[in-house]
């Protein structure tokens, strides 16, 4: 998780070169800008199709998070805007989590429980496109981790757990210094080898939130 994290903050930072910008656009963001935010989102299932959990151990799994988002514009022009982000997750909601499990010849009984955690994603970078439009398209990827109460996503894992994300989506401008933030994140939970077993939760979360500037 942590190679391909940091080379995809690599990529995004070496992608927005700095240009003189029309101050007078209202939806430009500019270098220094402060954004104060808040989002959640969830998830309507576990996917296995990047490894991680086995088919009938990501059976019946649903994932909340809400998040308290801070951003600063760290370079800009008339075209792209680079963000550093950082998110305070106050609560994490991780539905059919493995606390148990009865294994016989034939079948495997799961006990599962709902799981409630928090965290800190202090690894961010948001890279927007069509700077200075009312529509902002953007791509993000975020590093940090959660903890939670029980072990999370199976029983010998641990609570806890390094998450990483990359995503997508759109920004729209509702006024000057307001804005409404739509997208889809792939959120991935493992232990990172810490103990246990080292079965990643991955999931496409569903989000959208609200953010000011100033």
């Amino acid at each position: 998780m942590t190679r391909w994290l940091m080379l995809a903050l690599i990529t995004l930072c070496a992608c927005v070169p700095a240009f003189a910008q029309n101050d007078d656009n209202p939806f430009l963001l500019k270098r220094g800008d402060n954004e104060w935010g808040f989002w959640a989102g969830g998830s309507p299932k576990a996917s296995t199709i990047f490894g991680g959990l086995h088919e009938d151990e990501a059976e019946d799994r649903k994932f909340f998070i809400a998040a308290l988002r801070y951003g600063r514009t760290l370079a800009a022009n008339d075209n792209l805007a680079l963000q550093y982000t950082l998110d305070v997750v106050p609560v994490a909601v991780a539905t059919g989590t493995i606390v148990s499990r009865t294994v016989t010849p034939t079948t495997t009984t799961f006990q599962r429980e709902t799981a409630y955690g928090a965290g800190f994603t202090p690894l961010g970078l948001q890279l927007d496109f069509a700077n200075g439009s009312k529509v902002h398209p953007f791509a993000h990827v975020n590093g940090g981790f959660l903890y939670f109460n029980k072990s999370v996503p199976i029983e010998d894992a641990g609570r806890f757990a390094w998450v990483g994300e990359a995503g997508g989506g759109v920004r729209i401008f509702t006024s000057e210094r307001r804005a409404v933030n739509i997208g889809v994140r792939f959120h991935h939970i493992s232990n990172g080898d810490r103990q246990g077993s080292n079965r990643g939760l991955n999931q496409f979360v569903i989000y959208a939130g609200f953010s000011v500037f100033k």
